[in-house]
């Protein structure tokens, strides 16, 4: 529903209910543009915001976006194993997370990080790492870690625990 000319709310449902709600809201010069999204799960609300930054298209809200934060503070990946703790590390983010591989929650440490955000990291295999990340102790995705073969690539995978077959993914290769 257009809300007004520089914001439009989006609700969605599955199977008649509701599982989400999301503003788009646009800047005064029409090239930004910033969602706010909530996903309603039946353990509780959670929040997110995302900025964007017009690609093609006209002064309305059609056209193509690029995600203008979470791509480029995650690009660069660092990874170290010491002793039962794994630490992963985001240096343009300025965001890194301790995990003991014993499945405990960790704090998120960084300076864009949304308050109580956590990772429970486990082992699963030789070169398979499974975390949930959570938000004041509310799951908000299961995520995968994988070393390929030959040691030179990370594949990154996350997706809601309820719908495993949509997945996000990030693959990263050693310099």
């Amino acid at each position: 529903m257009k809300s007004g000319t520089t914001v439009l709310d989006l609700t969605q449902k599955e199977n008649g209910v509701k599982t989400s709600v999301t503003r788009w809201e646009l800047s005064a010069d029409r090239k930004s543009l910033t969602a706010t999204a909530t996903a309603l799960r039946p353990n509780g609300e959670v929040t997110a915001q995302y900025p964007a930054s017009r690609v093609s298209g006209s002064n309305d809200f059609a056209g193509q976006w690029r995600d203008t934060g979470y791509l480029q503070r995650h690009a660069d990946l660092i990874l170290r194993l010491d002793g039962q703790t794994l630490h992963i590390g985001y240096p343009n983010a300025r965001q890194s997370i301790d995990a003991p591989l014993s499945g405990a929650d960790a704090e998120v440490k960084g300076p864009h990080n949304a308050k109580g955000l956590t990772y429970a990291a486990r082992i699963v295999g030789r070169r398979e790492f499974l975390f949930l990340t959570k938000s004041d102790g509310k799951v908000l995705t299961q995520d995968s870690m994988e070393l390929s073969n030959d040691g030179r690539v990370i594949t990154y995978s996350w997706w809601n625990p309820d719908k495993p077959a949509q997945r996000g993914t990030f693959v990263y290769e050693k310099n």
